[in-house]
């Protein structure tokens, strides 16, 4: 085993709005950060739209925040979302776990689960503690998905553990508007997206609207979203710009 222990991986295409307290929330425990950039969507769908964040600004912030522990790549495309986040392999030899986390993420709480790592001998680990933000801070949608995102690299088996204790605050449904909009047409559900539901449901919905169905693909989860005390939020988004504003809209707002 080498002398590194922990080395973080985020696959990306677009989402600088939040990427900064991304990275903020997992630099210091990880030695290394291994950020996969991709010039166009990597999951399987396009449009002529043009992506809402450009390679300039995203490196800028990467460097900005990681400094001598970026490891950059970027590539004009992938074939598809799995073989961008296979990414992760391509410096993980001589570590011994694997951070992956999404650009629109804010990890809490990882030497706890670094801690519950360490002490199981599944490979994979799904998160448990997804809280997905709606239209501002102060509103969230709870479900019971735990997707995969720290990995043991030598494991002594290829089992999954889902009950992987970590806090993830998660902006997917709560960033600008023109963000949302790209991502309908080119994340990995851009086929299954409900009709209109970008104008019909997510610009639609105040706090006193009492939408039954939120999610934007499914429509047995995401009941209307519940209150959330802001304040209880780790102090690097109590700093970021959309803390304050009652619904977001665009950077203009």
């Amino acid at each position: 085993m080498g002398t590194e222990k922990i080395i973080g991986f985020l696959p990306i295409h677009y989402g600088a709005e939040y990427l900064e307290v991304c990275l903020l929330s997992i630099r210091d425990h990880v030695d290394k950060m291994h950020v996969a950039y991709s010039r166009n969507s990597s999951h399987s769908f396009r449009t002529k739209e043009p992506c809402p964040d450009n390679e300039l600004e995203i490196y800028a912030i990467c460097q900005k925040v990681l400094a001598d522990k970026l490891i950059w790549t970027a590539e004009d495309r992938y074939a598809n979302e799995g073989t961008h986040r296979n990414e992760r392999y391509k410096f993980s030899k001589g570590y011994e776990i694997i951070i992956s986390i999404d650009a629109d993420e804010v990890f809490e709480g990882i030497p706890a689960a670094i801690n519950y790592v360490e002490a199981h001998n599944e490979r994979y680990f799904g998160i448990t503690g997804y809280l997905n933000f709606w239209r501002s801070f102060d509103f969230v949608n709870r479900d019971g998905f735990a997707p995969i995102r720290i990995e043991r690299v030598n494991a002594p088996n290829q089992l999954q553990n889902l009950s992987c204790p970590l806090t993830v605050y998660h902006f997917s449904t709560c960033q600008r508007v023109d963000t949302i909009r790209y991502k309908n047409k080119v994340f990995g559900h851009a086929s299954e997206v409900r009709p209109r539901w970008l104008e019909d449901v997510y610009l639609a919905w105040t706090p006193e609207s009492r939408t039954k169905v939120l999610h934007p693909v499914s429509l047995q989860i995401w009941g209307d979203a519940e209150s959330f005390d802001k304040n209880t939020l780790p102090e690097i988004l109590k700093q970021h710009p959309n803390f304050l504003k009652p619904l977001i809209w665009n950077n203009k707002q």
